[in-house]
């Protein structure tokens, strides 16, 4: 009896123990996130100037928002295959898993792959097995992600790719146009999931004119809102980017998720019914309201051209902007913004470096691409035009100031708009040239000398530039 009672007692200790140490187990995080940013890439694909800043923004919001998040930089293949295994071990249970990345990516027949640093992928002169068996051992094919999320169990998958820059080799020396820079495609997302892209399939995004990637910026800036949806977070995203990119860089979903609604930044605050207000006592009378004061009168057209012809842009298209809220959009703005262009345009014609008037220059057009949305209406026939002549005028600023990447990125948003303007495809070049990409440059200047086209001047100058690229 003894001997028994003693094995009760070891085996009640026991199980004491263990229940006490699967209540100090941590639980699994009900939110986890990894974040990838790549943006040291060799000079064959070209190293990108925000994704870093991209990543570490998303990141610090997802740790605000309760994500335990596994965050990544500038990695190889081998290091991104290791970072996923350690993402999918986190998924199991949660409510939300996350994957954000942004860098290079590019769509080989037709899947979507993530551009590690340092791939040694080389897309030139391969045939199509050639290029598909490359991407499958030098790149990360996005399914990969999607597929391990989906079979880890997490209640709800969001893939978030602002991967698509242009980089050059997105092309093949096969097809190797300038015109068509890359982009990713479409993306069936299992159920539960939703897959989330920069900009439409096909299409390149803009790496941002500050510290963000423009889609990323306007991510987080719905990330935190409070009250809104998954979906409603991609859908205010999208808006603020077409809005900003003037229509030239619209982003894309492809949901299929299921279930309650899920509140990244927390549930709209709850309408409670209100309590009675208590009773000023009687012999204290309410303060009066304050007069509101009036709104500030517009400036006059008249004064608006005098501060253009002036050369105080800011103060112009201050004036312009407090028009378009007293009055709206209309045809008044498109004498003084013809007068800021053509100042820009005699600011670059005779400048060969950096200087204040170049400095002056770019933020003119930065300051005159908030303007043309806010101060002409959607259909007005001006709009497009002056869109791309300030885009292609930024180009050549941006270029002056040795911001080449930059440049390129307005050169890239401006030609769609006006395809017929050879000086845009040559500025192009110019820029492509700079980066150091010869095979785009030659493309873009031989593009801009053809018969085609009617500015006689342009494609006079993309003659000379393809003369000294023999």
């Amino acid at each position: 009896m003894p001997s028994r009672i003693s094995h009760i007692g070891c085996l009640c200790l026991l199980l004491a123990l263990f229940s006490q140490h699967a209540a100090a187990a941590p639980k699994p995080a009900e939110r986890t996130a990894l974040v990838i940013g790549n943006a040291k890439y060799e000079a064959a694909v070209g190293p990108l100037r925000n994704t870093a800043n991209d990543a570490k923004a998303v990141a610090k919001t997802l740790r605000d928002l309760g994500f335990a998040v596994i965050e990544k930089h500038d990695v190889t293949r081998d290091q991104l295959l290791k970072a996923v295994v350690e993402f999918r071990a986190t998924l199991t249970g949660a409510e939300v898993g996350l994957f954000y990345y942004a860098g290079h990516g590019i769509s080989v027949a037709g899947s979507n792959y993530l551009l590690p640093v340092k791939s040694g992928y080389s897309p030139e002169g391969a045939d199509d097995v050639t290029l598909r068996l490359l991407a499958e051992t030098k790149l990360f094919n996005v399914e990969q992600a999607v597929a391990d999320m989906k079979t880890a169990g997490a209640r709800c998958n969001l893939v978030i790719l602002d991967a698509c820059r242009t980089t050059a080799v997105a092309r093949t020396g096969r097809t190797r146009d300038a015109s068509s820079p890359g982009g990713l495609s479409e993306m069936k997302p299992p159920a539960g999931s939703l897959i989330a892209f920069a900009t439409d399939a096909g299409q390149t995004a803009l790496d941002g004119d500050g510290t963000n990637g423009l889609y990323t910026e306007e991510l987080l800036k719905h990330l935190r809102t409070p009250g809104l949806t998954v979906e409603q977070v991609f859908k205010r995203t999208r808006a603020g980017v077409l809005e900003r990119s003037n229509g030239g860089q619209i982003p894309a979903e492809y949901s299929r998720l299921v279930g309650d609604d899920i509140y990244l930044a927390g549930q709209p605050a709850a309408v409670s019914a209100a309590a009675p207000a208590a009773m000023p006592p009687a012999a204290l009378p309410l303060p009066e309201p304050a007069p509101t004061p009036p709104a500030p009168e517009p400036p006059t057209l008249a004064a608006l051209l005098k501060l253009a012809h002036a050369g105080k842009s800011a103060e112009c298209i201050t004036g312009l902007q407090q028009m378009a809220q007293a009055k709206g959009p209309g045809d008044y703005a498109v004498e003084p913004i013809e007068v800021l262009l053509d100042r820009v345009k005699d600011d670059l014609k005779d400048a060969t470096q950096s200087s204040p008037a170049v400095e002056s220059s770019a933020t003119t057009c930065e300051l005159l691409l908030n303007a043309l949305r806010d101060c002409l209406p959607p259909d007005h026939a001006q709009k497009i035009p002056f869109t791309a002549k300030t885009l292609n005028r930024r180009g050549d600023a941006l270029l002056l100031l040795g911001r080449a990447d930059e440049a390129l990125d307005a050169y890239n948003a401006a030609l769609p708009l006006t395809p017929e303007d050879s000086y845009i495809r040559y500025n192009r070049g110019r820029a492509h040239l700079a980066l150091g990409n010869t095979t785009e440059a030659k493309a873009d200047f031989t593009a801009a000398a053809s018969p085609k086209y009617k500015q006689l001047k342009a494609r006079k100058l993309a003659e000379e530039a393809l003369a000294k690229l023999k």
